[in-house]
């Protein structure tokens, strides 16, 4: 914290309680709290980043050139959606197939998942004709989930024809877009998921976030019910490259842990 002024001091021996309180309100009154917490900075990072997106600026062209495996007219002509920019598809195909479409194939017919961290639905748009029941799409951004409706209902989805809902129906599917307030899944939706997941969402957490989360997910998942989390791991040699070359950590960059620290936090 810092404080603005220099109020003036007053003697132990002079000072009546009627003093020492106005000293006290001229001290409440000066002092900034600068430090926010990770969820408010990540919400606010995040927003921003929606409002200010488009596959045509600068800042974005130069995350696109930096992708692997493409030339930069090639790279540009893929970016349709927020955070197209953060990894080649190649690479966000072999994470989908391999971490998700399995647990979505042993389901039952009717079953309910929901990712945090949905952003401008780079993922769902994936996996959402995979889904046969409900699909909950959590994030702290309110930006962001506009963007991931959006993108939901360009694969074929329809607003649900209920005064006030903010569902969208397909085929034997109801897609729900929840804004979180806090490091938690809504409390009456305890023991309702069959399958949660979370990519590239948990890198931008710090620990303590992180472990809100963790606990959050065991509640809320049915008995026998799965989850698939992407993080940071300090342990891999590409973790620990890109923890060589971050100074500190920000919400822009990674916050690094390891498999050990995941099984303890669960």
């Amino acid at each position: 914290m810092s404080e603005k002024g220099n109020p003036s001091q007053s003697s132990a021996s002079s000072s009546s309680p009627d003093s020492l309180l106005k000293l006290v309100q001229s001290l409440s009154a000066s002092i900034v709290y600068t430090e926010s917490s990770n969820f408010d900075t990540n919400r606010k990072l995040w927003d921003n980043y929606a409002i200010e997106w488009s596959p045509k600026v600068e800042w974005i062209q130069k995350m696109v050139n930096n992708l692997p495996g493409c030339s930069t007219i090639e790279n540009q002509e893929t970016i349709e959606l927020i955070g197209d920019e953060w990894s080649d598809k190649s690479s966000l195909n072999q994470v989908i197939e391999e971490y998700i479409f399995p647990f979505l194939k042993e389901l039952h017919p009717h079953f309910i998942v929901g990712e945090i961290g949905t952003g401008g639905g780079r993922v769902v748009s994936k996996v959402i004709s995979k889904v046969v029941g409900e699909f909950y799409c959590f994030d702290i951004s309110k930006e962001m989930l506009s963007r991931a409706r959006n993108a939901i209902k360009a694969v074929g989805l329809e607003e649900e024809p209920i005064e006030g809902s903010k569902s969208l129906l397909g085929k034997d599917l109801k897609v729900h877009f929840t804004l979180l307030e806090k490091s938690q899944l809504p409390l009456h939706l305890e023991g309702k998921f069959d399958f949660i997941y979370s990519f590239d969402v948990f890198p931008h957490l710090d620990i303590h976030t992180q472990y809100q989360y963790f606990g959050s997910i065991k509640k809320s998942l049915k008995v026998g019910g799965h989850a698939f989390i992407s993080v940071a791991d300090l342990t891999t040699p590409a973790g620990w490259s890109r923890f060589e070359k971050q100074s500190k950590y920000t919400v822009g960059g990674f916050y690094f842990i390891c498999p050990e620290i995941v099984r303890k936090m669960v």
